[in-house]
């Protein structure tokens, strides 16, 4: 299980993309989400998905496993899809079932909705993919600092980012440590229907949260034995230099930004 789990890992393919200060691709991701609320036709998301394809294809990552880490979403994508079919009107009338009736109008949001968070599951992979997590704790505490002036901590909310980021693949590990501790005493989950594999799901919960909980508190141990302070003045070993080759990064999102402003006018 933890294997098919792939957010929140890092994969080094030596690709230029790995080379990117980690604060470029922060605010490239925050430029890609805005292009992906300004998704509005077919066109707009032909060419978003045409540049999301030369991103991946530029980490050298093999796209297998930007599947895998769509795979475990795509029940949520599959259930908003079919809601977005069933009740958004629109267009001309595809099928009538009953009460209910099918558009043109629903189908397309309802491709378009799919694609939206399959955009953001795999950019968000491409995030973690390409960055070590000290690299982008690092790059988000720079890119919070200016929060400072609002009283908060950069440190702080970097610190939960990076642990949250972290614990993805070591909450599957505990479920997996779980599943094949209860497959030694002869119980099979592949024989199992649906609705008792959805129990036995929930039934997962509670040790499953306390095996994380465990582990938080061996971490929080851990960091205060090697005495971390949170707050307290810290050197960096690796000084971020921002170089052409980020902002030229940065400037391609800006362009697809100002393509799909120009395609919603």
């Amino acid at each position: 299980m933890r294997n098919k789990i792939m957010m929140g890992r890092y994969m080094d393919t030596g690709s230029w993309i790995h080379q990117l200060d980690p604060r470029a691709k922060v605010t490239a991701m925050l430029l890609f989400m805005l292009v992906i609320f300004m998704i509005s036709s077919l066109t707009g998301a032909f060419i978003v998905m045409i540049f999301s394809i030369l991103i991946i294809s530029c980490t050298r990552v093999p796209f297998i496993y930007y599947s895998r880490a769509i795979k475990p979403l795509l029940f949520l994508i599959g259930f908003i899809t079919l809601f977005q079919i069933l009740f958004t009107s629109g267009g001309s009338r595809l099928l009538t079932v009953g009460a209910i009736h099918i558009y043109t109008g629903g189908v397309e949001q309802g491709a378009l909705s799919a694609l939206r968070m399959i955009l953001f599951i795999s950019f968000t992979a491409i995030l973690t993919f390409t960055t070590t997590p000290e690299r982008l704790t690092h790059g988000l505490e720079s890119f919070f600092a200016p929060l400072r002036w609002l009283g908060l901590s950069p440190q702080r909310m970097t610190l939960m980012i990076s642990i949250a980021l972290r614990f993805i693949p070591s909450i599957f590990e505990e479920a997996e440590k779980i599943v094949k501790a209860q497959a030694s005493r002869g119980f099979v989950l592949k024989e199992r229907s649906l609705r008792e594999k959805a129990g036995i799901l929930i039934t997962l919960l509670v040790p499953v949260s306390v095996g994380a909980f465990r582990r938080a508190s061996d971490l929080v141990d851990s960091m205060e034995a090697r005495g971390y302070r949170l707050g307290m003045p810290r050197t960096k070993f690796e000084v971020l230099v921002w170089r052409s080759k980020d902002t030229l990064f940065v400037l391609a999102f800006v362009v697809l930004v100002l393509v799909m402003v120009f395609l919603l006018n």
